[in-house]
């Protein structure tokens, strides 16, 4: 209360040296003047009181509604608002209106058949936060999904890109050129995230990675491969990303029938591996190279070609890791891991961006595990266990042929697996881009 108020408050009992005042008929009428303006001034004093609480009422309403137009994270890890990609399009890379990224999802060769059940588990999981496009040859294959086109950024993820009826799933090269052509063209994205519907993506960290890139210049990044006779190449397994100046470059050199880009060059075996003729067309033709993405505080990588259990047990082909030896001639020599995937906690960086061989069982499950400790970081190591054995998938049919399964109750591994999945689970929040 301000001090002209109890002032008011006061006068009609105290005079002005604080003695009590005993009203006579002599000055009756005084008082009662007094008094009256006693009241008024005692009136307006609480309609000013009143007309301050409306303002700050006022102020705070609109103050809490311009939080909430902000991007939310909600139960499923995707935006909650009207800013999010999962109710309504794209946020600007910053500049130019188009969106820092989106990932295609091209076809696996592994069991077509369980496709649709992969796109659709996609969908639910990592596939709307992740701008996913599910390149198709029929829409069966994702019936919710609008056709891509020029007011695909206003629209949510995932969408499809419906491959035209003359490329057949075995003319892989020219898929990929549709693919890309029609990306750039419908959408033009800073960078585009290709992998398949095997794998599993961390959206933030993908979003993170690409923050530190210039989609002005050339860029083709992921895990890098290489033979001893070979272009080096990135696995599409992990996923690779090619930034917009790459693929520009690319469209223009397919707009040459005689280049070693063209698919008219491409062999049948090549056109099963589309992802090979495009790195020799960096390799020879364009001069893009293959770029080391390893985390560089201890070496350990961001993008892996197979799932979470085999890739923290180390427990991967041969081939593959054979295929690390020739790195030391590109990127230099690593004395220490020889560029090779490591084992244990060590095997992925806290900003890994994806898995390989994770089917629709185990896609679902691998999600929720990451969610809860994501929203919960203080839960335990037992917490964590227990979570993940009571809803990780046991048979093939949700794990798949080339994923394993949890490992045995005892058994030290676990204490690795428990740590991978506590770091990375940040990864599963809404990108910032």
């Amino acid at each position: 209360m301000s001090n002209a108020n109890i002032r008011h408050r006061t006068a009609a009992k105290h005079g002005s040296d604080g003695a009590p005042v005993h009203a006579t008929k002599q000055d009756s009428h005084k008082s009662g003047g007094n008094a009256i303006r006693q009241r008024t001034n005692l009136h307006t004093g609480v309609w000013a009181r009143i007309s301050a609480i409306v303002s700050l009422f006022t102020i705070l309403v609109l103050f809490i509604s311009g939080m909430g137009s902000r991007p939310t994270e909600t139960s499923d890890g995707t935006g909650g608002s009207s800013g999010s990609v999962r109710v309504g399009g794209l946020k600007s890379s910053g500049g130019d209106g188009n969106p820092l990224f989106v990932t295609i999802v091209m076809p696996s060769v592994v069991k077509p058949e369980a496709r649709p059940l992969r796109l659709t588990n996609i969908a639910k999981t990592w596939g709307p936060s992740s701008r996913a496009i599910y390149v198709v040859h029929g829409t069966d294959e994702y019936p919710q999904g609008d056709q891509i086109d020029d007011s695909s950024k206003s629209r949510i993820f995932p969408q499809n890109l419906i491959v035209p009826d003359h490329i057949t799933v075995e003319k892989g090269v020219e898929r990929l050129e549709h693919v890309i052509r029609t990306v750039h063209k419908e959408i033009n994205p800073g960078f585009a995230f290709f992998v398949n519907d095997h794998t599993f993506v961390l959206p933030d960290h993908l979003c993170q990675f690409l923050k530190e890139h210039d989609s002005s210049k050339d860029l083709y990044a992921g895990h890098a491969l290489k033979g001893k006779k070979e272009s080096a190449f990135n696995s599409g397994a992990a996923g690779y990303v090619v930034s917009r100046t790459t693929m520009e470059r690319l469209i223009k050199e397919w707009d040459n029938p005689a280049s070693k880009c063209s698919a008219a060059t491409a062999s049948k075996w090549l056109q099963g591996n589309p992802g090979i003729l495009t790195a020799q067309c960096f390799d020879q033709v364009l001069n893009i190279p293959v770029v080391d993405t390893r985390d560089q505080r201890d070496l350990s990588h961001k993008f892996h070609a197979y799932g979470l259990i085999r890739t923290v047990t180390g427990k991967v082909d041969d081939w593959y890791l054979n295929k690390h030896e020739q790195l030391d001639s590109i990127f230099g020599v690593d004395t220490k891991y020889h560029h090779r995937p490591q084992g244990g906690n060590k095997c992925c960086s806290i900003r890994t961006v994806s898995f390989h061989y994770v089917e629709a069982g185990e896609s679902l499950a691998f999600w929720e595990v990451m969610q809860t400790i994501h929203q919960s970081p203080l839960m335990s190591d037992g917490e964590i266990k227990e979570l993940m054995n009571k809803i990780w998938p046991r048979d093939k049919n949700g794990l798949g042929w080339y994923s394993h399964g949890l490992p045995g109750p005892h058994l030290a591994i676990w204490n690795d697996i428990i740590q991978v999945v506590r770091k990375i689970s940040v990864g599963v929040a809404p990108p910032s881009c």
